[in-house]
């Protein structure tokens, strides 16, 4: 029993053993399985990192991208809003290439680049118009609605100073005898029949020309033409006749306020000596586009080229070393085209009903004018849109550009630089009164204080105190305060120079309009005050 319990525990331990190692045997091929497992999932999880990575990578290139783009818009936008923000103008003829920028109008493009404009076309906001030809009839569907703060440089209804043949046959004592053919064809038989050694030059009514001719030879039924006297003996520069061309502006009528360019002015020498006389060689007395300039007559080349004055001041110098006193002759200068204005200005005003402003509007002329051997004045014509052109006579370049920057500083036009030229902005009405405001054009304190403190009637100065002053003379006067302020070399015209006193001539203002007599009252209480405000 024993062997047989015995045999049966070696039979047990041997099962067991044999369960067992079956046992260690299954369990081989499970691990293996485990470490397939494993690798299987850290082959996943690197995947997934390398794509995360990705994603990442691309995300922040994409921020960065969006963001450069983001910075270049800003800087476009930015450019953008900086060219916006330039004043931009735009020029017009229907004759002229002025769009080139080395053409006619040159000098005007480069000083209006130099002052922060840019050059645009109508379509834009612009700010300043520039037309080298009268532009009222083709532009008024333009210019009838313009902005306060838009400019054109000219004004309705200068024409009637323009026109040549409106001008030479004005009445003045300044202006030669002049007669209209036909419709003037007896009174200038019966002028001449008086006035036996007269001459007469024949003028195209539009065209440039003339012609020296007798009255037999004139055409009495021409209707082209107009005839005017001939100022004989002219004085001469070293043999030479001469031209003088004074630069004008208008900044505004009724009230009437002119000015004269005093920096310098154009002399035009014939380029053929004037004796001996012959009528037939046009280069002794007619001054043409191939005038002899300045810098090549002998007694002015010098102290022009090589001692750098001006025109004017080498011709006084000149007038005076042959023992004449040029003061007059400049005074008689400045009389000769303010009575173009004074008389013309009604024309000017009656032109302008057909615009909500005149402060829209400034015009720049040449006034060509001769002086006889006795320096008397003659005033021969006025010129729309004159001359800036340097291309023939390049040393002109400076006197055209000071011209233009004078001209722009006056009228205002300097002004859409710093951007306070749209009355839709909030600071339009304290950038203007840091200019001028009330306090600028208050004057006649005491009569203010007294005559007219209870009634605007009782002195001739009442019209001029702040509760009487109507609006659109205080507008223009706090436009006259602010070209005072800034016109540079051009001396005022129009009212005349003045003398500081208290003392008011009634003579001088018998002749002017209720405006203009109101205005020239507030030039002489400004005179009284500042002696620059005298002239």
């Amino acid at each position: 029993m024993e062997d047989n319990q015995s045999n049966d525990t070696k039979e047990s331990i041997n099962e067991e053993n044999k369960i067992k190692q079956k046992a260690v045997l299954e369990e081989k091929p499970n691990r293996n399985n485990d470490k397939i497992n494993i690798n299987n999932n850290t082959g996943i999880d690197t995947n997934m990192t390398i794509c995360l990575l990705i994603c990442i990578i691309g995300v922040a290139l994409g921020i960065l991208l969006e963001i450069v783009n983001i910075q270049n818009k800003n800087r476009k936008t930015y450019k953008e809003q900086i060219k916006s923000e330039r004043p931009t103008y735009w020029v017009y003829s229907a004759y002229s290439d002025v769009e080139n920028r080395n053409g006619l109008l040159k000098h005007v493009h480069l000083v209006l680049g130099r002052m922060g404009y840019e050059k645009s076309t109508n379509q834009t906001p612009w700010a300043l118009l520039w037309s080298h030809d009268y532009p009222f009839r083709v532009l008024y569907p333009n210019l009838h609605r313009l902005k306060p703060y838009q400019k054109v440089n000219h004004f309705p209804g200068t024409g009637f100073i323009t026109n040549k043949v409106d001008l030479a046959t004005s009445k003045s004592k300044y202006i030669p005898k002049a007669f209209k053919l036909p419709q003037n064809k007896h009174e200038f038989i019966k002028y001449a029949s008086e006035n036996e050694n007269a001459l007469f030059l024949e003028k195209h009514n539009q065209h440039r020309g003339v012609v020296l001719k007798n009255v037999t030879e004139i055409d009495l039924s021409s209707g082209e033409s107009f005839v005017q006297e001939y100022v004989q003996k002219p004085f001469l520069v070293d043999g030479h006749k001469f031209d003088i061309g004074v630069y004008v502006v208008l900044t505004s009528v009724d009230p009437l306020r002119v000015y004269w360019y005093k920096g310098d002015v154009l002399f035009r020498y014939c380029p053929a000596k004037y004796y001996p006389f012959d009528a037939k060689n046009l280069d002794k007395y007619v001054v043409g586009d191939d005038y002899l300039p300045t810098w090549e007559v002998p007694s002015l080349a010098h102290p022009y080229t090589a001692l750098g004055f001006g025109m004017k001041d080498v011709f006084d110098q000149y007038v005076k070393s042959k023992g004449k006193d040029p003061l007059k002759m400049w005074e008689d200068v400045q009389n000769a085209i303010a009575e173009v204005f004074i008389s013309k200005e009604k024309y000017i005003i009656d032109a302008l009903k057909n615009y909500p402003s005149a402060e829209n509007f400034f015009e720049l002329m040449r006034f060509d004018l001769v002086v006889d051997e006795d320096l008397r004045v003659y005033l021969l014509e006025a010129n729309m849109s004159p001359n800036l052109s340097s291309a023939h006579y390049p040393p002109n370049q400076l006197l055209y550009e000071q011209v233009l920057y004078n001209l722009f500083s006056l009228t205002g036009v300097t002004e859409y630089v710093n951007r306070y030229n749209d009355p839709n902005l909030r600071d339009y009405t304290a950038a203007q009164h840091m200019v001028s405001s009330q306090k600028n054009i208050a004057v006649w304190g005491k009569e203010c204080s007294t005559l007219c403190r209870d009634n605007c009637e009782s002195h001739a100065v009442c019209g001029l105190c702040k509760p009487c002053l109507n609006n659109k003379l205080r507008n223009s006067l706090l436009k006259a305060h602010t070209e005072h302020l800034h016109r540079g070399d051009f001396g005022r015209l129009i009212p005349p120079p003045l003398e500081p006193t208290t003392q008011i001539s009634n003579d001088k203002l018998k002749l002017l309009t209720e405006t203009n007599k109101l205005q020239y009252l507030w030039y002489q209480g400004k005179c009284n005050k500042d002696m620059k405000w005298c002239t």
